[in-house]
């Protein structure tokens, strides 16, 4: 008899694990985690010489998700030391 027991709660251990694994599946796939994106457009911006600013904070790690209104692109700096690519949401 216990070992019935056993095997039910085994068994429904089982399936909470199962359904768990499945909605963080589709929760991560709504998100757009681990997803790559190709960027549509490419904005190019000249930095006349100036005094070099503080470094900026760390951003998080991981994909980029676009306001409304905004689409994932590339803006390209150009500056008297060469040219630095960002990957980052543009409007328009």
């Amino acid at each position: 008899m216990s070992a019935i027991r056993a095997n039910r709660a085994i068994f429904f251990l089982l399936v909470a694990l199962a359904l768990s694994a499945t909605a963080g599946f589709f929760a991560a796939t709504s998100l757009g985690i681990g997803s790559q994106q190709t960027p549509s457009t490419t904005t190019t911006v000249n930095v006349a010489t100036g005094p070099q600013g503080p470094t900026g904070p760390q951003g998080p790690a991981g994909g980029t998700v676009c306001p409304d209104g905004f689409t994932e692109g590339v803006l390209v700096i150009d500056h008297p030391g060469g040219q630095v690519t960002i990957a980052t949401c543009l409007k328009g």
